[in-house]
């Protein structure tokens, strides 16, 4: 015999699952650490500032994924195409802000081929990649090899690497690249750090619209219950495999921060206003050039039929609804007002009563 059994179906049959459960306590109670101070074996703190730009792993990069994306795209499995080059600028500092897709961060790689195509091989850019990524063991080692860095570096990009030349940050985040199919090429709000990381780096702003990771890598379902355990949530892939697609990356014309320059690091009017901008654009982009792709006509339905049986959040509302209702409530103030003033008074019809 083995041992004795102990009682329990999680402490018997599925011992991980218990041990999961443990630790997502210790994660969500902040004892996120063994005795003596070492961090959990799935889990290890990423720096929040970086002294130097780790280097990209060319061996990796040029002698072994270039070579294999460029023979997918001969045997056509993937299609690729770029737009805009000429709006990628050929010196200086350049922050791409495109958008996000996809349960793994494929896009990234088709991003960094087209500014690899624009500017060269030496220009690889680094990209800013969730702490949590960055945290497993084995996907944080392989993004980290092929330029990927902290997201939470960023939070303060004055103290970037100086050899830092072009970076792509992801203005979605995480909500990005796990939302479900059903919401293909529809974004969602964009936050505004990537302007602060401009401002900071005193470099233009490329938008950049990225077509293909909702169909190569579609999204089944965004599953938040393990934000505990694993740090953020996680897209569940409709295939484990990515899907044949066509690509596109679409660059468009720079941006600059203004004449406020590094006063955008705290100006969060100004950097929200230049995210909404930004976001616009690349939004428009999708818009026309997903119109006649499968996948964004399916999110169109499956959108439509969604809101036929479910009611509409609040946050879906139209902006126009709001200040509609603000003139009715003071036109019946004005109309309660105006029937008060002509309603005639107790003493109307009665003699004035004379003091004694």
């Amino acid at each position: 015999m083995r041992g004795t059994v102990r009682p329990g179906f999680r402490s018997a049959a599925l011992p991980w699952l218990a041990r999961g459960r443990r630790t997502c306590r210790r994660r969500t109670s902040g004892r996120g650490r063994r005795a003596g101070g070492k961090p959990m074996w799935f889990w290890r703190r990423t720096p929040v500032t970086q002294q130097a730009a780790p280097a990209i792993d060319r061996a990796l990069v040029d002698g072994t994924l270039v070579p294999l994306v460029e023979r997918l795209v001969r045997l056509g499995w993937f299609s690729f195409e770029v737009e805009g080059v000429e709006h990628v600028p050929r010196a200086g500092r350049v922050v791409f802000a495109p958008n996000h897709a996809g349960w793994f961060p494929l896009d990234a790689f088709f991003l960094a081929l087209a500014v690899r195509r624009a500017l060269g091989a030496e220009a690889t850019p680094y990209f800013a990649a969730a702490d949590a990524a960055l945290a497993a063991p084995v996907l944080g080692r392989f993004l980290s090899r092929v330029g990927a860095l902290p997201a939470s570096s960023f939070r303060r990009p004055e103290r970037l690497p100086p050899e830092i030349r072009t970076v792509g940050v992801f203005p979605e985040g995480v909500d990005g690249n796990t939302k479900p199919f059903w919401e293909a090429y529809r974004m969602r709000p964009w936050k505004r750090g990537f302007v602060r990381v401009a401002a900071a780096l005193d470099a233009p702003i490329v938008p950049v619209a990225i077509l293909g990771g909702e169909e190569s890598l579609p999204v089944a379902w965004t599953v938040r219950f393990l934000e505990p355990l694993l740090g953020s949530s996680v897209g569940l892939p409709v295939f484990a495999l990515p899907l044949p697609a066509r690509w596109k990356v679409v660059f468009h014309p720079p941006v600059t921060v203004g004449a406020r320059g590094r006063a955008a690091l705290v100006d969060s009017e100004y950097s929200s206003a230049v995210a909404r901008a930004v976001q616009g654009t690349v939004q428009d982009t999708l818009d026309r050039a997903a119109a006649n792709r499968t996948l964004a006509q399916v999110a169109s339905l499956v959108a439509i039929a969604r809101g036929a049986h479910l009611p509409a959040r609040e946050s879906e509302a139209p902006v126009e609804s709001v200040p509609q209702r603000r003139p009715a409530a003071r036109d019946r103030r004005a109309r309660a007002a105006t029937g008060r003033a002509r309603a005639p008074s107790r003493h109307a019809g009665h003699p004035a009563r004379s003091s004694p």
